[in-house]
């Protein structure tokens, strides 16, 4: 037995991560994957509002990015019209680097605390976008500084959070683009973003080859994912599931505010 605990605290010394944790994240792979084949909703932003809960922000943003760039990699592939998109949203793409450069280095020198509350608002604002946005549409003569500022600020939110969605989701769909090329920029969009976030991690140690290696494990339990809620879903209604998980998110964006401010006055 002795043995036994002595292997596991090993492999969780080279790893980063306890037995327990690497349970809940290969869990929250398969959960994530499972919400996102069924209702179409982001893996990234449900993985990071369970592990924030769970290993904490700095240590949950690192197991996310190589599941999430394969996923996008496959659909920015599949979705076509690359370059028409890279020309007339290049911005977009561009300032997004420097957006996450910025970012990350927030999430080294800030606490934690203070990146969890504002991951729980990115969150909310999300949901909060998702349920009440009705007819967006964005003005021509706009798009221009929209492309500039949209990018650099999600970047910077996703360098800080890990959340990719706030504010370029609300900026592309006010756009009323075709869906193919609605898809085409925004994984585009996220591929340039998370390939940034790979390079800034591992530059600031926090992608390791433990962090890798639980990551391209985790694989496996967000194609199982995926696939049980593509199947599941065809015998439920989307929309209805849907809006349950945008209000559990809503609960859970709030529930790191709470907790992380009742933890600062405890």
């Amino acid at each position: 037995m002795m043995e036994i605990d002595a292997d596991m605290e090993m492999a969780a010394e080279y790893l980063g991560y306890t037995a327990p944790e690497i349970a809940v994240i290969m869990f929250t792979f398969f959960f994530a994957a499972f919400v996102k084949g069924l209702a179409g909703l982001g893996f990234t932003t449900i993985c990071l509002a369970i592990l924030a809960y769970t290993v904490g922000l700095k240590k949950g943003i690192p197991l996310i990015v190589v599941p999430g760039l394969i996923s996008d990699l496959i659909l920015v592939y599949e979705a076509g019209y690359f370059r028409e998109c890279l020309s007339r949203f290049w911005p977009i793409y561009l300032l997004s680097v420097p957006g996450v450069m910025i970012g990350l280095w927030f999430l080294g020198w800030a606490s934690t605390h203070w990146l969890t509350i504002l991951l729980g608002f990115v969150i909310m604002a999300f949901v909060g976008y998702a349920l009440l946005s009705q007819n967006l549409r964005l003005r021509p003569h706009w798009e221009k500084t929209g492309s500039w500022l949209s990018g650099f600020v999600t970047g910077l939110l996703t360098g800080m959070t890990g959340s990719q969605l706030m504010p370029i989701t609300p900026f592309l769909v006010s756009l009323h683009l075709p869906r193919s090329h609605f898809i085409q920029t925004i994984n585009s969009f996220f591929t340039v973003v998370t390939a940034s976030m790979i390079l800034g991690l591992t530059y600031m140690g926090l992608l390791h080859w433990g962090a890798f290696a639980i990551s391209v494990t985790g694989l496996v339990f967000v194609y199982i994912g995926t696939k049980s809620g593509n199947y599941i879903g065809r015998h439920f209604s989307p929309s209805v599931f849907r809006i349950c998980v945008l209000v559990m998110m809503l609960f859970s964006g709030l529930g790191l505010i709470i907790k992380e401010l009742w933890l600062n006055v405890m």
